[in-house]
């Protein structure tokens, strides 16, 4: 990877992963879209989508892109995936420094050194794990609740049902406040441009935010 340390510059996601993020991105706004509108049917939402058959066609073959494109993206991409899985399992004595200082984001928690972090910090580790987590019961539900629902007893639709909506409003609490750390605080915004449109981070950032991972990159250079 050192090839991909240019002009101030380290290539942190490649095309393939940032492509795969926006899928994410974009079923997941819809998901959250029609899912919010069959929960409080009487918001309008899903006049949106012409009406409650429509929306609800929209959601389920949404659903079905939200799956098979990080399905997809592991099968293509799987030693890139289990370095992602590996990096996010792994945490050290630097990741439970950077908890007590929560990175250093948080203006009233002072910081004079941030922690030594990976490609993803402590934070981020957890997140991924919380997203995938959350993922996978959102679509092990959403299925039951789409294919099963004539088959299984209504005691566990009905847990399927709670289960869908309270991980999705948590996943969009979540994503929420990830969309602001990496799209609009100051500290850590050039996250969004990363992931999303052309997969560098600036190198000096870097070196303060990722400083294990950029280290290993000079390393190789």
């Amino acid at each position: 990877m050192s090839k991909e340390i240019v002009k101030g510059k380290a290539l942190k996601h490649g095309t393939q992963t940032r492509t795969m993020h926006w899928i994410h991105l974009i079923t997941f706004i819809l998901l959250g879209f029609t899912g919010i509108g069959f929960h409080w049917s009487g918001n309008g939402i899903n006049n949106l989508f012409g009406g409650g058959a429509n929306a609800s066609l929209v959601h389920v073959w949404t659903g079905v892109i939200f799956t098979l494109g990080p399905t997809l993206y592991i099968l293509l991409n799987f030693d890139r995936f289990a370095r992602f899985i590996d990096t996010i399992t792994t945490f050290t004595r630097n990741d439970m420094a950077w908890f007590k200082v929560l990175g250093g984001y948080v203006p009233f928690i002072k910081m004079k050194v941030r922690p030594p972090q990976d490609k993803y910090n402590a934070g981020q580790k957890v997140l991924g794990w919380l997203v995938i987590i959350g993922c996978f019961l959102m679509i092990f539900t959403g299925f039951e609740m789409w294919l099963g629902r004539h088959t299984v007893s209504a005691a566990f639709l009905n847990t399927c049902y709670a289960i869908h909506f309270w991980t999705g409003m948590v996943l969009i609490i979540m994503i929420a406040g990830h969309f602001y750390l990496a799209a609009i605080n100051s500290k850590s915004r050039g996250e969004f441009a990363s992931m999303m449109i052309d997969g560098y981070v600036d190198a000096a950032s870097s070196a303060e935010h990722n400083s294990k991972w950029f280290s290993e990159l000079r390393k190789e250079a």
